[in-house]
């Protein structure tokens, strides 16, 4: 599993059914697994906050 981000451009229109379906997946419940544990306290403490969020996000483009 994992998580998936999306960014639109500001100009992006959406349908109504795009709409719902991002309306859903908002409310989806995180699945933790034996391979994926919820992180504790502690480790989440060990994450660095970052003041611009897209700064810390790695792009992964796989080629198919």
């Amino acid at each position: 599993m994992a998580i998936v981000h999306y960014f639109l451009a500001e100009e992006a229109e959406l349908s109504e059914e795009e709409i719902k379906e991002i309306e859903a997946a908002k409310k989806r419940p995180y699945v933790y697994d034996e391979d994926c544990p919820p992180l504790t306290e502690e480790e989440l403490a060990r994450f660095k906050p970052v003041e611009n969020p897209r700064e810390g996000i790695i792009k992964l483009i796989i080629e198919t």
